[in-house]
């Protein structure tokens, strides 16, 4: 959670994701992962389930980056998410951020809209060059499927 919340704040404060963040987080998770597949589950809760989360967050991010959706730092964090809990966590926390990426571009398209700032007009084409926080909707995402994750096995629970 700690790498969520820094992510975020970082992404929102600074529109920028460090590297600083991401690779260490890369190599914990697959270290991890390493210390999980000793008791003999290799894959379902091991080392290659963490393998697969870091390439799937790759495969993911990057043709969104290749065309200019992502930045590279969302991809590395998604990497990172990957790597870190797993390929399940990371297809969860995907979709969430993708949707609230979404309803967030859309708030952002609004206010823009309505009220232009900066110097950029309210033309469509001035509201689609705004920056839209995604790190932000990607670490919005992550923790919910966390919660929904961790709601699931607390006791009385009834998913």
């Amino acid at each position: 959670m700690a790498f969520v919340v820094a992510v975020v704040y970082t992404d929102w404060r600074y529109r920028r994701i460090p590297n600083a963040f991401t690779y260490p987080v890369m190599l914990v998770g697959l270290v991890l992962g390493g210390f999980e597949a000793v008791p003999g589950e290799v894959f379902a809760n091991g080392l290659l389930d963490h393998v697969a989360g870091l390439v799937v967050g790759f495969l993911i991010a990057y043709p969104f980056y290749a065309m200019g959706g992502l930045k590279a730092g969302d991809g590395k964090y998604l990497m990172a998410v990957g790597a870190l809990r797993g390929l399940s966590l990371l297809l969860a926390g995907a979709v969430y951020g993708a949707l609230l990426g979404g309803v967030i571009a859309l708030g952002f398209i609004a206010v823009r809209r309505l009220r232009p700032a900066n110097g950029v007009g309210a033309s469509m084409g001035g509201v689609m060059k705004t920056w839209i926080p995604y790190g932000v909707a990607l670490g919005l995402g992550t923790l919910l499927a966390l919660a929904v994750e961790l709601s699931g096995r607390l006791p009385g629970a009834t998913m």
